[in-house]
C-alpha cells in the first residue's frame, strides 16, 4: 500500500512538472520558476502525506527544483 501510494505520488509531481514545464515557455522566466518551485513544494507536500512521510519524496522535491532552474 505505502509503495503504491508513493508511485502515485511520483507521478503527480511528474505531471505537475510536465505541465510547469510547457507553460514556462511562454511565461516570463522569473514568475515561472516562482510557479514552478510552489507546483514542487505543493506536490511534495502531497507526497509526504500520501506516504506518510517517506524520504523518497525528499528526492523527487530535489529533482523537481532542479528542474525549475534548467531554463
Amino acid at each position: 500500500m505505502l509503495r503504491r501510494n508513493v508511485i502515485v505520488a511520483g507521478v503527480t509531481l511528474g505531471l505537475a512538472t510536465a505541465l510547469l514545464g510547457g507553460y514556462t515557455l511562454v511565461a516570463h522566466e522569473e514568475a515561472s520558476a516562482n510557479q514552478c518551485a510552489s507546483a514542487c513544494y505543493a506536490a511534495h507536500s502531497q507526497c509526504r502525506v500520501a506516504s506518510k512521510g517517506s524520504p523518497a519524496c525528499d528526492g523527487q522535491l530535489s529533482r523537481c527544483l532542479s528542474g525549475c532552474g534548467r531554463k
